[in-house]
């Protein structure tokens, strides 16, 4: 499964659906993985398009929406 989004549509949803996350530059394809759970194969795939203009703390605020009690451990740094 693949979906992509961008920030405006991320809210609500649910990081257990998926298995990897991706961080794509507008109008992009190719996307840097910022989430990867651990011990499953990535077969569900969230692209988050950015803006134009992404600021510095966009994966920061990308964690805090789709992890906020920070329960993941599958954060990549």
């Amino acid at each position: 499964m693949y979906v992509k989004a961008n920030l405006a549509t991320i809210r609500g949803v649910d990081l257990a659906s998926f298995d990897v996350i991706y961080i794509c530059p507008h109008r992009s394809e190719a996307g840097t993985l910022i989430f990867r759970r651990r011990h499953t194969p990535p077969r569900r795939a969230l692209f988050i398009e950015l803006p134009v203009s992404p600021e510095l703390s966009t994966v920061a605020r990308i964690r805090d929406e789709l992890d906020p009690r920070q329960l993941q451990d599958g954060w990549l740094p």
